[in-house]
């Protein structure tokens, strides 16, 4: 028996783990008390994350449609089949007919290949799932900081005065994070959460604000009014490191907390207590999904524009709760519209060239989200990537992957996405080969292979050179080469592997330390940028919000074949909603938005707002339901805001 160190598979916070092995099996999960950031705490996922290797339906070999049936063929078959009909696409209707898309369960070396590939067959209609979570966060925070990212860890947050949760079931979500909120309320630090659910991690805060959706903005401007009003901001922080104080101004003062209370349903009283908690230091402002499903890239502006107002980078931060285990790795390295080494212009695509050999387009490409839903790509290669069963308005994405001449998915099993290709290919699990992964406070750290891929089960890695190599181009297989050389054209250029594969030290990019901005922020100027926003015009109606269960993750493909049973189909309102709607708890009802309906039971809750029904997102029969509006600038669908209605 030995014991080889891994990073959990699941969510972003990035758990060290051990897996016990013996002969070439996992017999067992222990949490890796070493670990920079979980420090010997896992969470249920974490315990049982290998299980998913052993499942019965495991796919061990290429498979090939034909007619309604896949057929068992060989990958010299696969790899010569695929590449034939990708030439003959692209000759015919140029490189932009084809699309790369997925990555955030991959390693940081899989992610940078398979964007590479794409790059080198002559399109950049490369994306990843973090276009469908927090491509807000990161466009939001790359312009107005620097970095696309978290500027603070979370092991910080002991230390903080306050801690703002927006739109985040940590308890569900996340954690073993919550180890380090209680220990910040211990030490005499407030815990304020905003969302419209009463979550777990709600019922301990300090003050909770359950908001209506998607009028974050509105909150955030009328709190910045009040704190310039009562002069309750930093002005010398605004003075000497940020810029564009004045815009911002002009915006919100028009914002007043009489409109916000009646708009955001908040009591005055408790936006005025919000605003004084966060005028001191060091506060950690931090957010999920429910802010960048909802208000998306604006409403990340609007609440970081509160931590400029405050003073408070540098000192405290920011903190964004991705989702999966390397969805910040994933939205750094491949995105359609800059390079991996920064613009999508001549320069960084020349400087591209002297590395990679060839020179890549720098025409911006489609993001998945405008793929999948209907813009004429004729080919699209998916890697562990579920979006038949993950995105909104299901029935338009089923549609254009059934339509396309050629879909490509590699993945483990045969989910409700591979169902549609062509041709699946079957890749080892996270266990089963090595690479790095980064965390969601920037933490980066490298997984050991602790066992063999079953049957003919391959490597991306191994994957994509067999592919790259049918078009002429040689790719490394080997992790540690491949790290290097994305190393050389990205924002990770500072790690040290020997950092990376010790899990008891830091190893954060682009500079390796647990706080950002302590002196400069990391934009052009070295300034920071206030960014106004307004708050848009709402909808009437009950608004449909999705959000996580702790036992369960993202689509479940996982979990299920960990011993979990399938999460059910329900609906949670609020009492008086119900009351109104003569629904009562454990009816059948149906619920439907302008994009589709489902049949499912409602529950009835104190916990939700009035106006809200709430579905756990794991069910993924509600995405026929939520509609497929998105962020205009980023192109983010809006789970969290889709007008519906209820009806026994």
């Amino acid at each position: 028996m030995m014991l080889v160190k891994t990073i959990c598979p699941f969510c972003g916070v990035g758990c060290g783990l051990e897996l016990e092995v013996s002969d070439d099996k996992i017999t067992r999960v222990l949490p890796d008390k070493s670990h920079v950031v979980s420090k010997g705490h896992i969470c249920g996922k974490g315990s049982i994350a290998f299980k998913s290797l052993y499942a019965e339906d495991r796919l061990f070999y290429p498979l090939k449609r034909e007619g309604d049936k896949f057929i068992r063929i060989s990958w010299k078959e696969a790899i010569d089949e695929i590449s034939l009909r990708l030439s003959k696409i692209i000759k015919d209707y140029g490189p932009f007919a084809v699309g790369f898309y997925g990555g955030c369960q991959n390693t940081l070396e899989e992610v940078y290949s398979f964007m590479k590939l794409a790059r080198a067959l002559g399109t950049n209609n490369v994306d990843s799932c973090a276009r469908v979570c927090h491509d807000p966060s990161a466009l939001a925070l790359k312009e107005m900081l620097g970095v696309g990212a978290s500027s603070i860890s979370v092991t910080q947050i002991p230390k903080a005065k306050a801690l703002v949760i927006v739109g985040e079931s940590m308890t569900e979500s996340h954690p073993v994070i919550s180890e380090y909120v209680l220990e910040m309320k211990k030490n005499g630090g407030k815990l304020v959460v905003i969302d419209p659910r009463e979550t777990g991690i709600a019922k301990i805060a300090d003050l909770y604000l359950q908001i209506s959706p998607s009028t974050d903005i509105y909150l955030f401007n009328a709190v910045g009014n009040y704190l310039i009003s009562k002069g309750l901001i930093d002005e010398n922080f605004i003075k000497t490191r940020a810029e564009g104080f004045e815009d911002y101004e002009k915006v919100v003062n028009k914002y007043s907390l009489n409109e916000a209370e009646k708009i955001t349903g908040i009591p005055k009283g408790k936006i005025i207590q919000f605003a004084n908690i966060i005028s001191q230091k060091p506060v950690i402002f931090s957010w999920g999904l429910g802010l960048t499903q909802s208000s998306g890239v604006n409403g990340v502006r609007a609440l970081v524009n509160l931590a400029l107002l405050t003073g408070n980078l540098g000192t405290g931060g920011v903190v964004v709760y991705r989702g999966q285990a390397n969805v910040q790795g994933s939205g750094d390295l491949i995105k359609p519209n800059v390079f991996p080494n920064g613009k999508m212009d001549e320069l960084h695509a020349l400087q591209l060239k002297e590395i990679w050999g060839f020179k890549p387009p720098v025409i911006p490409g489609k993001t998945v989200t405008e793929a999948l839903y209907g813009t004429g790509l004729r080919a699209i290669f998916l890697m562990n990537f579920n979006p038949a069963k993950s995105f909104p308005n299901r029935k338009v994405v089923e549609k254009v992957l059934s339509s396309i001449d050629l879909l490509v998915v590699i993945d483990s099993f045969m989910t409700e996405t591979a169902k549609f290709a062509h041709y699946v290919l079957p890749a080892a699990m996270w266990a089963e080969k090595e690479g790095s992964v980064t965390s969601l406070d920037r933490l980066v750290k490298w997984r050991f292979k602790a066992v063999n891929s079953p049957g003919e089960t391959k490597p991306e890695l191994e994957i994509i050179a067999d592919i790259a190599r049918k078009f002429g181009f040689n790719f490394s297989t080997d992790p540690k080469e491949v790290f290097n050389e994305l190393k050389e054209v990205s924002s990770y250029s500072n790690l040290d592997f020997k950092e990376v594969t010790d899990y008891s030290l830091p190893s954060r990019y682009p500079q390796n330390d647990d706080v950002l901005y302590r002196e400069k922020f990391l934009t052009e100027d070295g300034k920071a940028h206030f960014r106004p926003v307004e708050q848009p015009k709402l909808s009437k109606g009950i608004i449909l919000v999705t959000g996580r269960e702790v036992t369960h993750y993202n689509t479940d493909e996982l979990i299920i074949r960990s011993g979990f049973p399938e999460i059910p189909l329900e609906v949670f309102i609020n009492p008086e909603d119900a009351k109104s709607l003569g629904i009562n708890d454990g009816d059948e009802i149906k619920i439907s938005s302008e994009c589709g309906s489902a049949k499912t039971k409602v529950r009835i809750s104190q916990d939700i707002v009035k106006g809200v029904a709430f579905a756990y997102m794991h069910n993924a029969e509600i995405n026929y339901v939520v509609c497929s509006e998105m962020d205009e600038e980023v192109k983010t669908p809006k789970f969290k805001y889709t007008i519906v209605s209820l009806m026994k």
